[in-house]
């Protein structure tokens, strides 16, 4: 990749960092970021914008998705499930995901890379959302649910 500094020094960049490289001349920092380059997997994975939101009623939403597959009450897992594939860009994410490695003959582990920090940055995500994820609670009628902030 060509790249050239502010000192006016220009070379064909071999390296591996991602964003920003050392001028070989003046020793400043040149970024890297280029439209023209395609983005990594594991780069794509961590700046791709996330869209999660949480259901106007957890408890049905739950109801509705696991109908005669999953007994009651169900668990903030349960409900963590249902955001993912049903209030989230999540399922969207993922076919991109499986379409680009044929387009970049990127390697295996590192499609599997990209994989982890996207169902990591869910997770944070839906956490942040159900509030108390790790708390093994269940939800139920008579259960207070959290709600969409909407103000």
């Amino acid at each position: 990749m060509q790249l050239a500094c502010k000192c006016g020094n220009s070379w064909d960049y071999k390296g591996t960092t991602e964003v920003y490289a050392c001028c070989p001349k003046c020793k400043s920092k040149v970024k890297i970021d280029s439209d023209d380059e395609p983005l990594r997997l594991e780069r794509w994975a961590v700046r791709v914008p996330l869209e999660a939101r949480l259901p106007d009623d957890p408890y049905q939403a739950c109801k509705d998705v696991f109908r005669d597959r999953r007994p009651e009450p169900y668990s903030h897992i349960a409900l963590a499930s249902v955001i993912r594939h049903n209030y989230s860009n999540y399922d969207e994410l993922i076919f991109q995901l499986e379409s680009k490695p044929m387009r970049f003959n990127s390697h295996p582990k590192e499609v599997m890379a990209a994989y982890q920090i996207l169902r990591e940055r869910f997770d944070r995500q839906i956490r942040k959302l159900v509030g108390r994820c790790r708390c093994g609670g269940v939800l139920r009628d008579d259960h207070e649910m959290p709600r969409n902030n909407t103000d």
